[in-house]
């Protein structure tokens, strides 16, 4: 079985990456294991001081699973199982960790448009995430 760790941030280009996984995993569903992850960063440290832990990781969770809905609609509706997973940390970081944590084959995920100086000044979790994964990683457009 074929271990695919699927990560959104509910840009454009993360969704092209699910609708790939749902086209490519469609014809053998049973010879894959869909991860479905999202990373959030972080809240301010200053944040802290003005709302309670339990208040932040409700905010996490609350926009994890708002991000992940349209994916998560796309994959029901295409008969695919899969497990969805919330992180909150840097999510270059996290989503090598999970995929190398979890054994996974591959690592698919969108590139969120940036290009040229852009992608340069600002750098990309897309590009992170290729240097620091020790499995293959797809990028989608």
């Amino acid at each position: 079985m074929q271990k695919i760790l699927l990560a959104v941030d509910g840009s454009d280009s993360a969704l092209r990456a699910v609708d790939h996984v749902v086209k490519r995993v469609s014809s053998a569903k049973h010879d894959y294991q869909v991860l479905l992850v999202n990373v959030q960063y972080p809240l301010h440290g200053s944040v802290s001081g003005f709302v309670d832990a339990g208040q932040v990781k409700q905010y996490h969770h609350d926009e994890g699973m708002k991000t992940l809905a349209v994916a998560r609609e796309k994959l029901d509706a295409a008969g695919i199982p899969y497990t969805h997973h919330l992180f909150v940390g840097e999510p270059a970081e996290v989503i090598a960790r999970y995929g190398r944590e979890q054994g996974c084959d591959e690592i698919v995920i969108g590139t969120r448009g940036l290009s040229g100086i852009g992608s340069l000044l600002m750098g990309s979790v897309a590009t992170k995430v290729i240097h620091l994964a020790e499995m293959p990683v797809l990028l989608v457009k």
